[in-house]
């Protein structure tokens, strides 16, 4: 109930209705720091892990899905706090519709929305060309990550790429949450992977 709870709080406090298209960050912090939003500085779990470039990132997916399903292919993987809000939402987008992403890339979002909730998205926004992985249950992935924001009980915002033995080659933590992370840059990392 708490988690529900500080889900309609971030919603409220969080979601912006303009229509102005996100800033896209270049920047990079670390998992198990802390980010902000919107200048406000949120301590990120430290009690955890710390996922970073040239470890497994296998282990991790067990804790919320079959790791078997990025195992043999290149996956770009976004970390979002909430589908629902709008610069998640863009970020979701972009990873289901950029046109440069070449197509045997595996692309994956995680977030802590209910499974139903992605469900929802993925229908209404005609992004079926995207697995989603949900986190509620217990925050295990944000927790042995470092990218739960204990806080507020969301994830930071991330974005990643795996190789083909799903160890992490690019990693991105977007320091303020409310811009998106470099995903052109994410985008082409990928692509490079598959002639490797």
């Amino acid at each position: 109930m708490k988690f529900f709870i500080l889900m309609s709080a971030f919603f409220v406090l969080f979601s912006c209705k303009e229509e102005k298209k996100p800033e896209v960050s270049t920047q990079n912090t670390e998992a198990a720091s802390s980010v902000f939003v919107r200048g406000k500085e949120m301590q990120l779990y430290k009690e955890g892990g710390k996922i970073q470039v040239g470890q497994s990132f296998l282990p991790l997916l067990t804790k919320i899905a079959d790791d078997s399903l990025i195992k043999g292919k290149v996956s770009l993987i976004s970390i979002v706090p909430s589908i629902d809000t709008p610069t998640c939402e863009a970020q979701t987008h972009i990873l289901g519709e950029d046109k440069e992403l070449k197509k045997d890339v595996f692309k994956v979002t995680i977030s802590r929305d209910l499974p139903m909730a992605q469900k929802r998205f993925a229908e209404q926004a005609k992004l079926d060309n995207i697995t989603y992985f949900s986190d509620f249950n217990l925050a295990s992935f944000g927790k042995d990550s470092g990218l739960l924001i204990p806080e507020s009980g969301l994830l930071a915002r991330a974005v990643l790429v795996t190789d083909k033995e799903g160890i992490i080659q690019y990693l991105q933590v977007v320091p303020e949450i409310t811009k998106l992370p470099d995903m052109k840059k994410a985008i082409e990392f990928a692509n490079s992977l598959l002639t490797k």
